[in-house]
């Protein structure tokens, strides 16, 4: 079982050995995402559409150049607009794990809350695998088997963290968001070393 203090000692510790790329990337994405939302009609639905996509584009950048940094590598900036092969299929997962935490919710909530961390490792499985939308909520699924309490109280302490870091003006968002997708790197190479999924085996597993 993962330690939720280990993973957020390693997302800090990370966090200060790369802190340029850390904060460059980080503030490149909440930049644009701020901008999402915001279009008005004289830019026109076009520009909002193109944004989105490129918020999709860099978040999934993103995930990337954190998961390198996890394996001991050394990413550059430039590398958060090169995973845009990968937009289709994780386009995919979103929309397939909004449907089904939906769904859920609507079966009286709590099927909705056990699948929303049930799948809430799929978006990285998709980047670090390329595997497709459907095999990586799988192999979530398969990972996350016997940890969805503490999985369900790691996700709520690093949503309060990221609250605090809102709470700063905002600012803080620049230094508790990286820590927290560093943690969140952790905890899924520990569960994926811990249980062997899909990824590790010839065909899917049942689960």
């Amino acid at each position: 079982m993962f330690s939720i203090k280990e993973s957020l000692k390693f997302g800090w510790e990370k966090f200060k050995a790369n802190l340029e790329i850390s904060l460059l990337t980080t503030l490149l994405m909440v930049a644009v995402g701020s901008l999402t939302g915001k279009e008005d009609m004289v830019l026109g639905w076009l520009f909002a559409f193109a944004l989105v996509v490129f918020l999709i584009i860099i978040r999934i950048g993103y995930t990337k150049i954190f998961l390198r940094i996890h394996d001991g590598e050394s990413p550059k900036f430039t590398e958060i607009f090169q995973e845009y092969k990968t937009f289709w299929r994780y386009l995919g997962v979103s929309i397939l794990m909004s449907l089904a935490v939906l769904g859920g919710l609507i079966l009286l909530i709590i099927p909705g809350i056990i699948w929303a961390v049930r799948f809430s490792f799929s978006p990285i499985i998709v980047v670090d695998t390329k595997l497709g939308p459907v095999a990586s909520m799988k192999e979530s699924y398969a990972i996350t088997k016997g940890s969805f309490w503490h999985l369900f109280f790691f996700w709520i302490v690093l949503a309060l963290v990221n609250l605090l870091g809102l709470i700063l003006f905002g600012v803080g968002l620049l230094i508790t968001v990286p820590l927290t997708v560093l943690a969140t790197v952790y905890v899924y190479r520990e569960l994926s070393k811990a249980k062997a999924g899909l990824m590790q085996t010839a065909s899917p597993q049942q689960t």
